[in-house]
Formats: C-alpha cells, sequence, structure tokens
C-alpha cells in the first residue's frame, strides 16, 4: 500500500510539472506569420482556464496534423471549429476582451491556407 501511495504521489508531482502554463506572460501572439503554432501560441496566452484552452490546443493540434496530411479542407474545417467553440466560451472561460483578438488571429490563419 505505501509503494503505490508513494507511485501515486510520484505521478501527480510529475504531472504537474509537465502541466503547460495557460495565460503565460512570456508567451506572446506572433500575428506576422498566420500559423497554427502562432494561434496555440495565442491560446497559451489569452485562455486562462485549463481545461478550455487544452480543448482549443486539442483542436488546433489535429488542424495541423490535417496540413501535414496535405488535408488543407479538413484542417480550415477544424480551426472553424475553434472559431465556434470561442464564440460558445467567450465571456466564461475565454475572457471577452481575448476573444476578439483570437477571432481574428484564427481568420487569418484560415485566410492563409487559402479560404
Amino acid at each position: 500500500m505505501r509503494k503505490l501511495l508513494l507511485v501515486l504521489s510520484i505521478v501527480a508531482v510529475l504531472s504537474l510539472l509537465a502541466a503547460p502554463a495557460f495565460a503565460a506572460e512570456s508567451m506572446t501572439c506572433d500575428h506576422s506569420n498566420a500559423t497554427i503554432q502562432s494561434l496555440n501560441d495565442c491560446v497559451m496566452h489569452h485562455v486562462t482556464n485549463p481545461g478550455v484552452a487544452n480543448s482549443l490546443m486539442a483542436t488546433l493540434d489535429a488542424a495541423q496534423a490535417a496540413l501535414v496530411r496535405g488535408q488543407t479542407d479538413v484542417a480550415i474545417n477544424l480551426l472553424s471549429a475553434f472559431i465556434n467553440e470561442i464564440n460558445a466560451q467567450t465571456g466564461k472561460f475565454v475572457p471577452a476582451e481575448h476573444a476578439p483578438h483570437l477571432l481574428d488571429h484564427a481568420q487569418m490563419v484560415i485566410n492563409a491556407l487559402g479560404a
């Protein structure tokens, strides 16, 4: 039993150390490159709720994976889903003052992909 508690404690500490920081002050939003990665950085910078940030970043990761597979239309659809989630979470878990910025940035990425 002690060993199990020790292992669980170690796993808990390691998971806290590996968890990404949300709404990080050191992160900035780079609009010079309208990329999914720069949009991901904006989520890290502006979204304070870890669960919502994880959901948004999962959508962006899926969009990036679609691009790697050459599925631009799928990536654009996923970016549209990202926009829908931002709209749904605005004023709840996405601060209202940051939502327009995130929405504009997402649209810039969609436009850069040729939609």
